[in-house]
């Protein structure tokens, strides 16, 4: 009874191939070879389908007697059956462990929260001795998860006059009224670059948002 081995040396004789030959176009070494021949080892199943095409030998004319290979691509193939299944089932859970693990981190870690989804806050207080209003400076940052608006949140007082103004050129860049709940676009603004805000209204607590 001839082993996978020995017809595939058979074979490659008959096509007056050498191993290292056959190794070349199989992309192994030749001692691959050689240890396929002499049946210290088999080759994969898709060697050998690749080898059929190579050496021009049916499968069945390969694998036909070799109980022994038979049986080790039979528990090969329910290995890998049993592989997929695991995979089908680790993945997703990675997946999602992943995905709480750094939903979790955001929560919890300010730093990570002020990189990935910064904001900005600026409580400001309108007082009769500032009746002419009131200004501070503000950096714009640039960054992919700024969302670029500024809100009155529903604490304020009421609406709030703001002026925008871009320090290096003194162009106001934006002038408008918010009302408490709202936000503003402020899609103009670029990034790294010092702003004066302005602000006027009635007296009054008014707490502001950058996103």
């Amino acid at each position: 009874m001839a082993s996978i081995g020995e017809k595939i040396k058979e074979a490659r004789t008959k096509k007056k191939m050498t191993q290292q030959e056959l190794s070349d176009l199989l992309n192994v070494s030749r001692s691959a070879i050689s240890n396929w021949e002499s049946g210290r080892n088999y080759p994969d199943l898709d060697t050998i389908v690749r080898l059929s095409d190579i050496l021009e030998i049916s499968l069945n004319q390969l694998l036909r007697e070799d109980k022994i290979m038979v049986k080790e691509i039979s528990e090969e193939q329910r290995k890998n059956a049993k592989r997929k299944i695991i995979l089908r089932i680790i993945v997703p859970l990675f997946i999602i462990s992943l995905f709480t693990t750094s939903y979790l981190l955001y929560q919890e870690n300010s730093n990570v929260h002020n990189i990935f989804s910064p904001t900005i806050n600026k409580t400001i207080t309108l007082e009769n001795n500032t009746k002419n209003g009131q200004e501070f400076e503000f950096n714009y940052t640039k960054n992919i998860f700024w969302k670029k608006e500024i809100v009155n949140t529903v604490g304020s007082t009421s609406e709030i006059e703001i002026r925008i103004i871009d320090k290096k050129t003194n162009n106001v860049i934006y002038n408008f009224s918010i009302q408490p709940g709202k936000s503003h676009e402020l899609n103009s603004l670029k990034g790294n670059t010092d702003y004066l805000i302005e602000l006027r209204g009635k007296n009054g607590t008014y707490l502001l948002k950058f996103i």
